[in-house]
């Protein structure tokens, strides 16, 4: 019974795909049609999780000839064994999770969700209804940095942080076009200090673009600038000044930034004349500046030396890392310890529009994302009077949010509106007369 509805659902799904165009579409419908898939694809992803964990628990797998439940379950979805593999893990825990597989089956959480979930609470059981209703009312990645957390208090910090340690690893291959790819997995502070050293050498060589009038994207200069950091550069080259020169073409390839400096050989105006650079000497490790890396930690927790539910010690934008981790970044990092008995930063104000270092740092942790519903941007955010300065409106942090770019660009000049509902932000397009989805 069930099968035959499913196969003339499919059926009639397969119909509506055949005939559809979607550039006859308008807007509006696009996206209503958008959002009936997506629940479709939630029922779907709730009706294989459910069936999987059957698959696996009746061993129907050893009789199709392959080596696993996994091994089957990626044939028939085309996914990998190890997706296949995480799949029917959450398959299996959530038969202790009665919130989240009600929620599954009405619909509402999709498969991303429901293994992040079931990941989080296997280890703290209680915390299920609450994720579950995290997940329904914010974005995935909220919701993954909550469960990171929950897996990270107590002990369980130092034995996730040992596990990633002992699972480190650096792969590289040759693509189909020649191209060279790379793949690792690595501790959270060690990641922290790897991206900020090539965040910090990216400006550099996009700065050094900027003057020269060469465009290039960011994420090709941060290719660069990893290549340099491990290759080596040219002494002296911390502190690009108007003496360097970009190169477009040359040995790095067409549209390539190369910052060179020209260096005389001997000294004086024979030296200048003769046009020659100083060799380029390889890069002493021990003489790389130590990386900067901001941590958040509650005080409690550092005292202690583990945190407990409600506490963090984590790199923001990174996630969670062990309390002895924080302590040990405490000797070469920049250390933001959150007192969890100090001043109220939210009754801290300013009158003027300049933000305040303590109204500024305490914005920086509240809105570690743009605060618009569903934008998870965290680079380059904007700092926004809610309610505008030249209207009145204070520089405090209730009336302060951070904003991406775009998001600035449409409350400045599009006359999009943010309120504040309760400890939630609504985002408000012109006209509009529905209820807002909330952050």
């Amino acid at each position: 019974m069930v099968l035959g509805t499913l196969k003339r659902m499919a059926s009639q799904l397969r119909v509506v795909l055949a005939d559809l165009d979607p550039e006859r579409l308008s807007g509006s419908d696009a996206a209503e049609l958008l959002e009936a898939f997506s629940d479709l694809e939630k029922l779907a992803a709730g009706g294989k999780l459910l069936t999987a964990r059957r698959v696996d628990s009746s061993k129907i797998w050893r009789k199709t000839g392959h080596r696993s439940a996994a091994s089957l379950l990626a044939d028939t979805v085309g996914t990998a064994v190890g997706p296949a593999v995480d799949t029917l893990e959450a398959a299996r825990r959530l038969r202790a999770m009665p919130a989240a597989e009600e929620a599954i089956r009405g619909g509402r959480l999709s498969e991303v969700q429901v293994k992040e979930i079931a990941s989080a609470a296997s280890l703290v059981p209680d915390a299920e209804e609450d994720l579950v209703q995290a997940a329904v009312n914010q974005s995935v990645s909220v919701l993954k940095l909550r469960c990171r957390r929950l897996k990270a208090t107590g002990s369980g910090a130092a034995t996730t942080y040992r596990a990633i340690h002992r699972a480190r690893y650096l792969r590289n291959w040759v693509d189909r076009d020649g191209s060279v790819r790379l793949d690792g997995k690595l501790t959270p502070d060690a990641g922290a200090r790897l991206l900020g050293a090539v965040r910090a050498q990216t400006e550099r060589l996009s700065a050094a673009a900027r003057r020269a009038g060469v465009r290039e994207p960011e994420r090709a200069l941060a290719a660069d600038a990893l290549v340099r950091l491990a290759c080596g550069r040219d002494q002296g080259d911390d502190s690009l000044s108007g003496s360097e020169s970009v190169a477009v073409d040359g040995a790095e390839g067409p549209g390539r930034v190369r910052v060179t400096r020209p260096r005389s050989v001997g000294s004086g105006a024979a030296g200048r004349r003769s046009g020659r650079r100083r060799p380029v000497k390889p890069v002493d490790v021990d003489a790389v500046p130590r990386t900067m890396v901001h941590v958040r930690v509650d005080h409690a927790a550092l005292v202690r030396g583990h945190t407990k539910p409600g506490e963090v010690c984590e790199i923001p934008g990174i996630g969670p890392i062990p309390v002895e981790v924080a302590r040990d970044l405490a000797g070469d990092s920049i250390l933001t310890v959150l007192l969890t008995d100090g001043v109220d930063v939210t009754a801290v104000a300013h009158a003027g529009r300049t933000i305040p270092a303590s109204v500024r740092r305490a914005l920086i942790e509240r809105d570690p994302v743009c605060v618009v519903p569903g934008c998870e941007v965290r680079d380059g955010l904007e700092i926004d009077h809610v309610v505008p300065f030249g209207e009145g409106g204070g520089t405090t942090l209730a009336n302060l949010v951070r904003l991406c770019h775009w998001h600035h660009y449409l409350k400045t000049h599009q006359r999009h509106r943010l309120e504040r509902r309760g400890r939630q932000w609504a985002w408000i397009p012109p006209g509009t007369e529905v209820t807002p989805r909330l952050c």
